[in-house]
């Protein structure tokens, strides 16, 4: 499962597409699983991105910055 997080979004929507993404990393580490990947539009956050980071691929989570691929 492919997780999507954008600065724009909303941790209300249910974070499975670029126009429904979540506005947090830490709401899409929440709801992730082992195995699955989350997809981070470039942007401003306003988070410790580095912990949420750091916490998802300790979950066995990929983390991948959107145009890094």
């Amino acid at each position: 499962m492919t997780w999507y997080v954008d600065s724009k979004g909303s941790d209300a929507q249910d974070g499975r597409s670029a126009s429904t993404a979540f506005r947090t990393l830490a709401h899409a580490v929440g709801a992730a699983k082992s195995g699955d990947k989350i997809l981070i539009a470039p942007g401003a956050y306003d988070q410790d991105l580095p912990k949420q980071v750091s916490a998802a691929r300790t979950a066995n989570i990929v983390v991948v910055v959107a145009g890094s691929e």
